[in-house]
């Protein structure tokens, strides 16, 4: 199979969610670009997905249907890189990410899974929150949730620096933001800002961060 442009394999999986009847949100630099104050570029479709069965072989097979080929992300490899991903055994699979073998500029898919840590609700409140992207409104993360998955990604990884962009763009912005929500999910997920972030978040996010931070350092002593 030919590559096919970002607009064609986006089209492509969207038509292939639909027709297997797998629920969906979309993620990502696409959906990043509807919050910054400026639009970046991305060569990869981020998708979370909710498939009735396996949400897993459901991703693999829609890899696949696309002419890619399907790598697994563990949650150990996200979380402490690929030594812990040895030391740790059996870790859950957070991501399926699907790429052209022998052309990696080729767009991309990545599948978000359910066992992400906050999968749960943002995946239900982008269900409430659509967008039109030429072919039908398709539920995107919202902003709060969107933000919560950047940070989540530079928690484990602080080299992600168009995360980092990402994030600084749409607080620049300043639109509606719930910071209480935010608050409340940090505290649910015990998830600090990044350290390269933490003195332009808002007030009320420093607040949180440095009481994580703190119980963090009492749960670490003797």
């Amino acid at each position: 199979m030919n590559s096919m442009s970002y607009a064609e394999l986006f089209k492509a999986a969207v038509n292939e969610l639909r027709k297997r009847n797998i629920k969906f949100a979309l993620a990502g630099g696409l959906v990043a670009s509807l919050y910054r104050d400026q639009p970046r570029t991305t060569n990869d479709i981020d998708f979370l997905i909710l498939a009735d069965s396996n949400s897993q072989q459901a991703a693999c097979d829609l890899i696949k249907a696309m002419g890619l080929v399907p790598h697994v992300a563990t949650r150990a490899q996200l979380e402490g890189g690929p030594m812990f991903a040895i030391k740790s055994g059996r870790s859950p699979v957070l991501v399926v990410v699907g790429r052209r073998e022998k052309d990696r500029d080729a767009p991309g898919l990545d599948f978000i899974l359910p066992t992400m840590p906050w999968f749960e609700a943002a995946f239900e409140r982008a269900q409430h929150n659509t967008r039109n992207f030429g072919f039908g409104d398709l539920p995107c993360l919202c902003k709060e949730d969107l933000i919560l998955a950047k940070m989540y990604s530079l928690a484990n990884d602080n080299s992600r620096l168009h995360d980092l962009s990402d994030l600084r763009s749409i607080f620049k912005e300043q639109t509606n933001i719930d910071l209480n929500y935010l608050s409340d999910q940090m505290e649910r997920l015990k998830l600090t800002l990044p350290a390269s972030f933490a003195n332009e978040a808002p007030a009320l996010l420093k607040k949180v961060d440095k009481r994580l931070r703190r119980n963090a350092r009492k749960e670490a002593r003797p």
